[in-house]
């Protein structure tokens, strides 16, 4: 029992002493204060070139996941979902019981929300593939543009290149959005506060707005033969979306 009492008082004494050191060592807050190695806040992200480039970057990316990428194996690939609305193919697995039979028999079963919750099968399509990237790529469009006057020494030449890539990439989300969907949800600029009270915008006024967009985009950005980095967007590629937007609004002329 007399041992038991003394180890027990030894620990007693042990966990005062740590304790104490504890206390004493929490007078100071210092360590509280963080020391963050960088930071990511959009009006210090987007006030370099580099955030700008970032931006672009996605936008690029953004633009081959549209018809490409999946999220996981499938039958079905993005763009045959694309196809499944036009003359050019047909969805040729017919005895598919499953949730996805409107992918051969889009005239009975093809619902307001057919696709919409994503590919859940290896026979999914990707109609909300679709919606989900395109405004991931008009997101990223408007931040540029948002962001890149306020970006410091940086020549006029270099900012309205900027300006005319993220026109085109917002324009071309667009052209194909409304066609895709018809009257969407129009956003020209970032978000500052969480909204819920979306409307969709007529397809005429949202064509209208692209085209003129993609007039002066054509303007600001290079030719191809002036391109610092191979594959960016260019005049030439400027002038195929701004033609398409010509035909979209019946500007025959033009």
């Amino acid at each position: 029992y007399t041992a038991m009492n003394k180890i027990y008082n030894k620990h007693t004494i042990l966990v005062a002493s740590i304790c104490s050191l504890l206390i004493l060592g929490s007078c100071s807050e210092d360590f509280l204060k963080p020391d963050p190695l960088s930071f990511y806040e959009p009006t210090s992200t987007f006030s370099t070139e580099e955030g700008l480039k970032a931006s672009l970057a996605t936008c690029d990316i953004s633009l081959r996941n549209y018809w490409t990428n999946v999220s996981g194996s499938a039958n079905s690939v993005v763009i045959g979902t694309e196809l499944m609305f036009s003359d050019m193919g047909v969805y040729g697995k017919t005895d598919f019981s499953g949730g996805n039979t409107m992918n051969f028999n889009i005239a009975d079963n093809l619902t307001p929300t057919s696709g919409m919750a994503g590919p859940s099968s290896n026979d999914g399509n990707y109609i909300m593939h679709y919606w989900t990237e395109t405004y991931y790529g008009i997101k990223y469009a408007n931040t540029i543009l948002s962001y890149v006057d306020k970006v410091p020494d940086l020549d006029e030449a270099t900012k309205n290149a900027y300006k005319g890539r993220a026109y085109f990439h917002r324009a071309f989300r667009y052209l194909t959005l409304v066609f895709q969907f018809g009257d969407v949800p129009l956003l020209t600029k970032l978000l500052e506060v969480p909204k819920q009270n979306y409307k969709s915008t007529p397809k005429a006024e949202i064509l209208k707005m692209i085209t003129l967009d993609m007039e002066e985009a054509v303007e600001l950005v290079p030719e191809k033969k002036d391109l610092t980095y191979a594959g960016a967007v260019n005049k030439g590629a400027g002038r195929f979306v701004l033609a398409k937007c010509y035909l979209a609004t019946g500007q025959w002329g033009k």
